[in-house]
């Protein structure tokens, strides 16, 4: 990540939609695994509509939610090489408000 802020088409997202483009990168990477393929395909499915409802309403408390459990479920499947993304999703997803 070049910065902390990925800038899409000239702005700047919220930080819990951050959070979740993040997370949706950590659970496609978990893809590759083959222990956690199939639990990567699912919380994928969720992350993509947990996105979609933040970018309509980035202050969506049930969507920020949904996006913590998948993140703290992922922190003990994942390797501790990409915990820190966990951790920052969680940080972004507690610092929105």
């Amino acid at each position: 990540m070049a910065s902390d802020e990925p800038i899409e088409n000239g702005q700047i997202d919220p930080p819990s939609v951050e959070a979740a483009k993040l997370l949706g990168v950590v659970l496609a990477e978990a893809r590759n695994d083959r222990a956690l393929t199939r639990y990567a395909e699912v919380d994928l499915r969720a992350v993509d509509e947990i996105r979609a409802k933040l970018q309509a309403d980035p202050e969506d408390r049930q969507a920020a939610s949904w996006a913590r459990q998948i993140a703290k479920t992922w922190s003990s499947r994942i390797s501790s090489g990409n915990f820190r993304h966990i951790r920052r999703v969680l940080d972004l997803l507690d610092s929105r408000g």
